[in-house]
């Protein structure tokens, strides 16, 4: 008997730790409708930004990993529509139905917000939504998906009401404040006191095709800073600073700069006509929306040129930087990362 103890001790071992492994396992199993890709893009945004892929059959998939803290990330389709899902130990999640119309059950605040998708259904006016998110966020503040509505309904407009998100950010628990989501609506609120044309600090994700058919890497791009540039063939001067860009890239290091040109074209012949080669400092993008692209109405950019440029965590660092000024300010910046190295 004395010689089966440590065959036993080893067994109850085992067991503990795969029980210990599947307690901390989150698993999402899937059933989409209407998928037009062979892919569904993870966009992770709480506690870190990172990105990852789902690669549905017949749009059913599962997709499950082992975490330690509350996670956040989206899944986003290659139209850029995107829900979110809430995953934290142990936790299982399923989602059915569509991108436009997605049906989440699950643990934590999936069902939570399953609840406030199904109150404005059938809400057309812009006006009766917010007053549903504001009642939302004032009935959950221990919610995670409170953070989520927050920012997605309130923040990420063109004017947000400054008043309204600090009214709705008291009275959330300290866990909420703390998560990243909030985080990134309090560093935005004093920059819109000072001015208006800002929408965010940060960049909001875009799920945008490169011309080779892949998607363009936002939360994995190995260079500190990224311009986007917004440009259209039918617009002369936003012609004239994208090729003096282009001239910049030539000098700029390779491992610390790349320019994403954004064309506002609907023709996309018109906008394949006048791009220039793409490299891996230098990227052409075009989603064909013109000015009803998204990226557009969440940075309020309303004429061209216009540019962005932002750091490896998408966070705004400057705007509307002529070719001079940015070669200065790139230079500046690189320089300061290295000494802080």
């Amino acid at each position: 008997m004395k010689k089966l103890y440590p065959i036993l001790l080893c067994i109850y071992l085992l067991f503990c730790l795969d029980s210990c492994k599947q307690s901390n396992e989150f698993e999402l199993k899937g059933e989409m409708e209407g998928l037009t890709s062979d892919m569904i893009l993870v966009v992770y945004d709480d506690p870190e930004a990172k990105l990852d892929t789902i690669y549905p059959r017949n749009g059913k998939f599962t997709y499950s990993f082992t975490l330690d803290t509350l996670n956040l990330f989206r899944l986003v389709n290659d139209s850029g529509e995107a829900f979110p899902i809430f995953a934290d130990k142990g936790w299982k999640v399923t989602v059915k139905g569509s991108f436009q119309h997605p049906e989440i059950k699950g643990d934590g605040p999936n069902d939570e917000y399953q609840e406030f998708r199904n109150s404005i259904l059938s809400l057309n006016d812009p006006v009766q939504i917010r007053k549903q998110a504001e009642t939302f966020i004032q009935n959950h503040p221990q919610s995670y998906a409170s953070a989520y509505i927050l920012n997605e309904v309130f923040a990420q407009t063109a004017h947000p009401d400054i008043a309204l998100i600090n009214k709705l950010l008291e009275p959330l628990t300290g866990k909420i404040k703390d998560s990243r989501v909030v985080t990134s609506i309090l560093k935005l609120l004093p920059e819109k006191e000072k001015t208006i044309n800002n929408s965010s600090d940060y960049l909001s994700y875009i799920s945008v095709k490169k011309r080779n058919g892949e998607y363009l890497s936002w939360s994995n791009n190995a260079r500190p800073y990224t311009l986007v540039n917004f440009w259209a063939s039918w617009d002369r001067e936003s012609i004239s600073t994208r090729d003096s860009l282009y001239s910049l890239i030539q000098k700029s290091p390779k491992e610390k700069f790349r320019i994403v040109n954004f064309s506002l074209d609907y023709d996309k012949k018109e906008w394949q006509r006048l791009c220039k080669e793409d490299t891996e400092q230098w990227i052409e993008l075009c989603d064909g929306k013109g000015w009803n692209a998204q990226i557009l109405k969440q940075q309020n950019i309303q004429a061209l040129p216009s540019n962005i440029l932002i750091d490896q965590n998408r966070k705004i660092v400057d705007r509307n930087l002529n070719e001079m000024t940015l070669a200065s300010r790139i230079k500046a910046l690189t320089a300061n990362d290295s000494k802080q190295k």
